[in-house]
């Protein structure tokens, strides 16, 4: 049984992960283990009461076990426990799982991302930026690693092709508002789109599990992407002069990377001074958020209702509206646009 179909109380048997276990006291003084079980579809909580010491020993991170257990409903939410004097579980050895089983993979085709990533780049013409892109995203090593990753551990797009996923839905939120605001350079804010989370490729690792690595712990995808931007910059001097690559169009794109976290308590190290820069931030936060509750509603209960479980990463259920109504036909004129975007330059 998957987590996901856990949606009401009774007897559950199936294969889970150990992604945390932890020694808890109850209130009668007795110890417990508060563990926390993964699979592809989500996570779930399993209470062991009366827990035995092994259960702390044996039990470890990244573990796969077969589970016997109950589920009960506390608070609204959805919870599984077993009796420790039991045997209820058994540790699964390599080859009696999948381990693609444990690891969430994103709802997109990656097809779908890379049309809208490949397409975006084909539509900055200026050529530092151009080659700056190609450095990356032609490179088949590359695009092989940045489609693996998740865009976060846990907070959003947390699967398999999550960066891409979101670095795909941040573009095309770029897009649209480069259709609806005038004087917006296209060719600084979608290399910005397409290359905000570029660190993301060294800052974490797949095994079990998704996992930050010793470089990712220590810089941060932030400067990680930084420095990945400016070696790229400085190879691309290298072969082509200094005068292809310069200041100019340098240090406004590095104000995106740097800045796209929008405030320095979020972890920019500088905010946004412009404009690009500010609809890169909100559109990266706009995809970030929107993700948690588009992820909300795909774990919701299979059952008919009106509320999600409640989501840690929102702390808060999502009202799921019951809108049966025909929609309205669209008008027949379109109310009249913006002033076309000026030819690519970084002059405002």
């Amino acid at each position: 049984m998957l987590i996901k179909e856990i949606v009401q109380e009774g007897r559950v048997e199936g294969v889970y992960m150990v992604l945390e276990c932890r020694r808890r006291v109850a209130r009668n003084g007795k110890p417990f283990a508060d563990i926390k079980l993964g699979d592809r579809s989500g996570e779930i909580a399993l209470k062991v009461w009366d827990a035995p010491e092994e259960i702390f020993t044996r039990l470890e991170k990244g573990q796969v076990i077969r589970l016997t257990a109950v589920a009960g409903n506390y608070n609204n939410i959805i919870q599984l426990e077993a009796d420790g004097k039991e045997d209820f579980y058994r540790i699964c050895r390599e080859g009696e799982y999948d381990p693609a089983n444990f690891l969430p993979v994103s709802p997109v085709p990656p097809a779908e991302s890379w049309r809208v990533l490949d397409e975006a780049c084909a539509q900055v013409e200026l050529a530092p930026f151009k080659e700056l892109l190609g450095s990356f995203f032609q490179d088949p090593s590359f695009r092989e690693e940045f489609a693996r990753v998740p865009a976060a551990l846990r907070h959003h797009h947390a699967y398999l092709g999550g960066l891409l996923e979101h670095t795909a839905g941040v573009v095309t939120i770029c897009q649209t508002a480069l259709a609806h605001y005038p004087r917006v350079n296209r060719d600084l804010l979608l290399t910005g789109a397409l290359l905000h989370d570029l660190g993301k490729v060294r800052s974490y690792q797949i095994g079990a599990g998704f996992t930050s690595t010793d470089e990712g712990k220590l810089l941060g995808h932030l400067v990680i992407g930084i420095n990945m931007v400016m070696e790229a910059i400085a190879e691309i001097r290298r072969r082509r002069g200094a005068a292809f690559f310069p200041a100019t169009l340098e240090l406004p794109l590095l104000h995106l990377l740097a800045s796209h976290h929008g405030n320095m308590e979020w972890g920019s190290p500088v905010e946004p001074v412009l404009l690009e820069a500010c609809l890169l931030h909100h559109a990266d936060y706009m995809d970030s958020e929107a993700a948690k509750y588009r992820e909300a509603v795909r774990n919701g209960p299979a059952e008919a209702g009106s509320w999600t479980p409640y989501n840690p990463n929102l702390r808060r259920s999502v009202y799921l509206p019951d809108l049966q109504w025909e929609a309205p036909a669209a008008a027949a004129e379109e109310p009249a646009g913006e002033p076309a975007n000026e030819e690519p330059t970084l002059e405002k």
